[in-house]
Formats: C-alpha cells, sequence, structure tokens
C-alpha cells in the first residue's frame, strides 16, 4: 500500500524535463567540411521525422481528421481501442482499431487480430509500419497524438495509403 502511495505522487510530481543550464548549441560551421555536410544532412532528416509530429500537436480533440505518416496500404473502419502499454493487450477484440503511441516486438502479438493500426510516433521504417505491412493491416504512424485525441469505442478509418484517419460520428 506504502509504494502505490509512492507512485502515486512521483506520478503527480514528475519533475522538471532536465537539470541545469541547456547546453549551448554550436554552429555547424565549427565543424570540419566533410563533418558539417554529415551533420547538416542528419539534422534535415530530424527535422523531417519530427515534422509530422509537429504538425499533428495542433490536431484538436475535436478535428475528425488525423493525419500521419502512411505506413501500410489499405483501407479499414472499425471500433478504436487504446492501448497505453502491454498491461493493457486484454482491450484488443478481434477487428479493432488498434491506436497506441508506438509499439515493440511484444506488440506482435496483437497485429492477427487488429484491422487497422494508428501510433503517436514512428516512420516508414519503425517497428509498427513494418509489421503492419507483414501482417497486411492498414495503418497511419506519427500522428504526434492520436492517443490523447481518440476515445475507446469510436468508430474510424484508418487510410494506410494517404496517411489518414477519418472520424465517424456515433
Amino acid at each position: 500500500m506504502r509504494r502505490k502511495g509512492e507512485r502515486a505522487w512521483v506520478l503527480a510530481h514528475p519533475g522538471p524535463a532536465s537539470f541545469g543550464q541547456a547546453p549551448a548549441q554550436l554552429p555547424l560551421s565549427v565543424l570540419p567540411s566533410e563533418e558539417r555536410t554529415v551533420m547538416g544532412a542528419m539534422l534535415w532528416a530530424v527535422d523531417l521525422i519530427f515534422a509530422a509530429a509537429r504538425s499533428a500537436q495542433r490536431q484538436s480533440a475535436e478535428a475528425t481528421t488525423i493525419t500521419g505518416i502512411a505506413a501500410s496500404p489499405g483501407r479499414y473502419t472499425g471500433t478504436v481501442r487504446v492501448v497505453g502499454g502491454e498491461h493493457e493487450f486484454d482491450k484488443i477484440q478481434a477487428g479493432d482499431v488498434l491506436v497506441c503511441p508506438v509499439t515493440s516486438p511484444v506488440w506482435s502479438v496483437l497485429f492477427s487480430r487488429i484491422g487497422g493500426l494508428i501510433t503517436d510516433t514512428g516512420g516508414v521504417l519503425s517497428h509498427p509500419a513494418i509489421i503492419a505491412r507483414e501482417y497486411g493491416v492498414p495503418a497511419v504512424v506519427a500522428t504526434g497524438n492520436a492517443t490523447a485525441v481518440l476515445r475507446d469505442g469510436q468508430r474510424a478509418t484508418v487510410d494506410g495509403d494517404a496517411g489518414v484517419v477519418q472520424l465517424h460520428p456515433a
């Protein structure tokens, strides 16, 4: 009982995101030419990866359309199940649209049962995208906030060709 209380307190008081002063950001011009080119390319790629997440953060809870990255082709309409972790796997029923932050190999056991997949993070080479393609499950990844916007029991269409999730009125 004491540990539950401690855990509840820690969850309610997460503390600062970081400690100390933020490190100074050096300009790329201080690097040798070859490293400057590599770092510039890497920063460009990282910016592309996180651009979808930044735009998704602007999507509100009232939105009827959620956008992300098209990760596995096809269209599927089904009932939304928001799963935050392995402890909630029992919520999934055959044909559900799985909505989660991200997947890892442990989540692969669910892919034979779901009809569609939506994740907050990822890319075309992420675990959820690859496994969804292997199972032929339409998927949209990198929505940024699908787990916050969607609710269990909603009806949604996952368009894995366009990278769009369409919510249907109740």
